[in-house]
């Protein structure tokens, strides 16, 4: 079953916030060998409602509402017609839009997050009458860029991360599809930037669910994210001590993306997500746009 050229450069959600890791760096989509796709996005995010622990507050801590610009780049590469590598730099912008953050006295904070660089291999492939079925595999690292950790506005958590991730893509000859990754991510110590021990920041599992259709006219999806740290503290607890980068992190998520070709190499996408259930995390909305280039080298 041939997969349709129109998806091999979308962007895997095109970008999310700085607090919700951008939607799986790995999706079910395998490129052909010497396929290359590259997707510049921009992401407006908004919260004003916040998870203290696993209650909803009706602002944000300090800054009462967080506006963020995220820019990001998104590459894909077939190194063969089961291996696949993918990069994504995202560069985000947070403002709050109340006083100064207490912890790192800031109200704006703007820098690359982490660059993700990851490794995919569509470890068996089920041939079917009329559907295929990939079983799909991943090994993929986040790399910090040194940014502050420990505040409201912070990027994220500025750890390196090792996600080992596999799942199952399922496809019929009509184009319908659904995908199912899971993944387990394992976090090393963030810096602590006031001088103190270094943070533990808790290791994490993450799952997506993407259901949709692909052809050579449109790409249409709707997922479902889920993430939950192993272990950590809430914010709400007398424990928590102003220790960020430990905090126990929980969220679903439910999003849509739509892409469509311009020409054969240049196509542009939309997509909309938003948190629907979390703790110790940001209430976010997010509207995304973006523009894919497909080659062959």
């Amino acid at each position: 079953m041939k997969t349709s050229k129109i998806v091999l450069g979308l962007v895997f959600g095109l970008a999310l916030t700085a607090q919700t890791n951008a939607q799986g760096l790995l999706d079910g989509f395998t490129p052909k060998k010497g396929d290359l796709s590259v997707t510049a996005s921009y992401t407006s995010s908004n919260y004003e409602k916040f998870y203290a622990g696993k209650t909803k507050m009706d602002a944000v801590p300090a800054h009462n509402e967080i506006d963020q610009n995220i820019y990001s780049l998104y590459a894909k590469y077939g190194i063969t017609n089961k291996l696949s590598v993918v990069l994504n730099a995202p560069y985000i912008s947070a403002e709050g839009n109340g006083v100064a953050d207490p912890f790192n006295g800031t109200t704006k904070q703007d820098g690359f997050q982490d660059i993700s660089v990851g490794l995919k291999y569509n470890a068996y492939t089920f041939d079917f009458d009329k559907l295929n079925l990939d079983v799909i595999t991943g090994l993929s690292v986040d790399i910090p860029t040194g940014y502050e950790a420990n505040g409201i506005l912070s990027l994220g958590n500025n750890t390196f991360s090792t996600n080992l991730t596999a799942g199952l893509h399922l496809q019929n000859n009509d184009g319908l599809f659904a995908t199912f990754l899971n993944s387990y991510q394992f976090k090393g110590d963030a810096d602590n930037t006031a001088g103190g021990a270094d943070f533990d920041v808790p290791n994490a599992y993450y799952a997506t669910t993407k259901i949709g259709y692909a052809s050579s006219f449109i790409y249409v999806e709707g997922w479902l994210d889920y993430l939950a740290s192993t272990d950590g503290v809430d914010i709400s607890d007398a424990t928590f001590g102003g220790n960020f980068p430990e905090t126990k992190v929980e969220y679903t998520r439910l999003g849509a993306t739509i892409y469509k070709n311009i020409i054969p190499e240049l196509g542009a996408s939309v997509g909309v997500s938003s948190v629907i259930d979390g703790r110790n995390i940001g209430k976010s909305t997010n509207f995304s746009v973006g523009l894919t280039y497909n080659l062959n080298i």
